[in-house]
């Protein structure tokens, strides 16, 4: 069994991370096992650290990767996806780049000039000094992709959106996890690490065909390691699934839509460092309020999303039943999470400043029920935001959803799910235009008085 290194992995290619992978999900567990890997290596000694697959990127694909064409086209590099080892390979080159901004201007390391590592693995500039391409990184629509060129590698952007998600802050943990490790090492150990982790860290190289399913590939393989999250293989799914329909310009805007959707759907998760948003919850949330909720089919969210709705059986089927799997229903679904994301973050960070716009009654009144345990009805308040209700009426459910927790929480002592299935169903209702909001706060009343 052949072995590579990553001196061998980045002998003239191009390494882009596509768009339906996850972002970076290393954290403390997984570098430090990692960077003990690294020193506990005997320097006569080699490493396996797993598996790399790599798909060769089509020339409709990378023709459109500007910045990128001449080192294809003129000094014959290959343009390739990593499909799997992206987070050993982040993890690498972060690593790389920290050792580079340690090493004093005019010293060599491992009879290196930091210029030409740099080169190889980080930043190739053409000759004559304007165009450069970026060796390793994310494609443009992924939210890392600007992070780890500017933050990471310290290169200048023409854009400056400097959006974060919980990813890009997970490249910067491990940015300066290994600056603090690498602090009191001399410039021989750094040198050391250096040749350890490019020439005795050592890989198994795949590269798959065209062929293949990579979307399917892609889940399978991700599985082995860090499981991947629901959000994480939803998106994965949908884009599997655009690739299915025949309808070229519709998959392309779809694609693009579920890019852009995840993009926002991350950096709300992310907004607030200091309460980071669970993406499960939010997927649950958002299911009850969008699907029919019934809690007598006993389907929880991740069945219903992965198992019933988004397969490949619904899309197939089509061709002969009148159920099919459309891909305009797949762009509403999508352009709902992307919409919902928002109000969900600020229904609960309520006097959180940016774009906010609440109405302060509105963010005094979320504060309180915030306060309280009011998960049961947060698809319900989320669903009136989405619906755009007149903000009098927000106040007038948000009022009454907080005398409904006083009362058959605080004074009755009632179990904590006593009347979910009612708030999940009018939650259902009143995004699809069903109810209005006099008619749920009706129903609400009348359980409150039946308590």
């Amino acid at each position: 069994m052949e072995l590579y290194s990553l001196k061998d992995i980045f002998q003239e290619r191009i390494l882009r991370i596509p768009d339906y992978q996850r972002g970076y999900a290393w954290l403390e567990p997984q570098l430090k096992e990692f960077w003990e890997d690294l020193l506990l290596l005997e320097s006569d000694s080699l490493h396996y650290t797993g598996l790399i697959t790599l798909e060769p990127v089509k020339k409709d694909v990378w023709s459109h990767w500007k910045s990128d064409n001449w080192l294809i086209e003129d000094l014959g590099f290959t343009p390739v996806y990593v499909v799997d080892g992206q987070q050993r390979l982040t993890t690498s080159m972060i690593l790389i780049q920290v050792i580079i901004e340690l090493i004093p201007e005019g010293e060599f390391l491992a009879t290196q000039a930091v210029e030409s590592i740099q080169k190889k693995f980080i930043l190739h500039p053409a000759d004559d000094g304007i165009n450069e391409c970026y060796i390793f990184g994310y494609e443009k629509d992924n939210p890392s992709d600007e992070f780890l060129r500017t933050k990471i590698f310290g290169m200048h952007s023409h854009t400056n959106e400097n959006k974060e998600t919980l990813y890009t802050r997970n490249l910067s943990f491990a940015k300066q996890f290994f600056k603090d490790r690498l602090a009191d090492k001399s410039l021989n150990e750094i040198e050391s690490i250096y040749k350890k982790l490019v020439q005795k860290f050592q890989f198994n190289l795949y590269e798959i065909s065209d062929e293949m399913d990579v979307c399917v590939l892609f889940e399978t393989m991700n599985n082995r390691g860090k499981s991947l999250t629901t959000l994480e293989l939803l998106k994965n799914r949908l884009i599997y699934l655009s690739t299915l329909f025949r309808d070229n310009n519709g998959t392309e805007k779809l694609r693009s839509n579920i890019n852009e959707s995840w993009k926002t759907i991350y950096e709300y998760l992310g907004k607030n460092a200091e309460n980071p948003l669970e993406e499960e919850l939010f997927l649950k949330d958002h299911w009850i309020m969008y699907f029919k909720y019934s809690r007598n089919k006993g389907v929880n969210f991740k069945t219903f999303l992965l198992d019933e709705k988004f397969n490949l059986k619904n899309v197939a089927r089509g061709k002969s039943h009148g159920d099919k799997l459309k891909i305009e229903e797949i762009s509403s679904y999508v352009q709902s999470l992307q919409e919902s994301i928002v109000h969900w973050f600020y229904i609960q960070n309520p006097y959180f400043i940016s774009e906010n716009h609440l109405t302060t009654s509105q963010q005094l009144q979320l504060d309180r029920l915030n306060r309280l345990s009011f998960v049961f009805s947060k698809p319900l308040i989320l669903a009136a935001f989405v619906s755009n209700q007149a903000p009098l009426l927000i106040e007038k459910l948000l009022g009454t959803v907080e005398r409904y927790n006083f009362s058959v929480f605080n004074l009755s002592r009632r179990r904590s799910n006593t009347g979910d299935s009612m708030f999940y169903g009018k939650a259902r209702d009143l995004s699809h235009g069903i109810v209005t909001i006099p008619e749920v706060l009706e129903s609400i009343e009348e359980s409150i008085a039946n308590h």
